[in-house]
């Protein structure tokens, strides 16, 4: 079971705070946070959370691979994986446009106050925005305690929202690439997250906050290949 011993500053937003979380955790309370295939949720009774990624590995369910870690890891790492998953599609694709946004969501996982939460946008803008850029922006939106965008009235957001939107962004970043990259570009995305649960590519060197148990026995070749130079290590 992993979770932050570092200090947390007290004015950081508490839905940012680590969580315990083992690979140990029942796969299908852990697939409720998030939207996955029917024929994974059918696979996921019984089974133990790193029991239940290395089977959808094995049967090349990348997607659901992909938004059940988001769904695993706690909200900060959650959104932290989106956040470098999506940046590196803008970057490897030549996308323009994106950098400043995809800096304030960065910043707002670095130091994850309500000034940079705002920071990131207003809610009104974010909700209506149901790009790659909108989910992972919403994805942030959600960690806080108010979405309304009408003044005086208040709009708390479910618990599992961040890392629901997490997953969603990196599938629709995914999706922008052809034909059988896609798969390559899912499979970058599967090793990264079990990288990010083991404490690498964070956004602090030396972390305090590691959430390993995710990657055990491999099933599959890239279950047990770690990404390495995320910006680099394209297949």
């Amino acid at each position: 079971m992993g979770v932050n011993s570092g200090e947390f500053p007290s004015e950081w937003l508490k839905s940012m705070a680590p969580v315990a979380v083992s690979g140990a955790d029942p796969a299908a309370a852990v697939a409720q946070r998030t939207r996955i295939g029917p024929r994974a949720l059918e696979v996921a009774g019984g089974m133990h959370s790193h029991q239940f990624v290395g089977e959808l590995v094995k049967r090349g369910w990348r997607a659901d691979a992909v938004k059940f870690i988001a769904a695993w890891l706690a909200p900060r790492d959650s959104l932290w994986f989106a956040t470098l998953g999506v940046w590196q599609t803008y970057r490897l694709l030549g996308q323009t446009g994106a950098e400043e946004s995809l800096r304030r969501v960065a910043a707002f996982v670095r130091v994850p106050t309500a000034a940079n939460l705002a920071a990131v946008g207003p809610a009104r803008q974010v909700l209506r925005d149901a790009g790659t850029m909108g989910l992972l922006a919403q994805a942030a939106l959600y960690s806080g305690d108010n979405i309304s965008s009408v003044k005086g009235k208040a709009s708390k957001p479910a618990a599992h929202l961040t890392r629901k939107m997490a997953g969603a962004a990196l599938i629709v970043a995914a999706a922008k690439w052809p034909g059988r990259q896609k798969a390559a570009c899912l499979d970058q995305f599967v090793s990264m997250g079990l990288d990010i649960a083991e404490g690498l590519h964070l956004w602090a060197p030396n972390p305090q906050q590691k959430y390993p148990g995710l990657r055990q026995a491999p099933l599959h070749e890239i279950f047990s290949q770690k990404a390495g130079n995320i910006w680099d290590n394209w297949k």
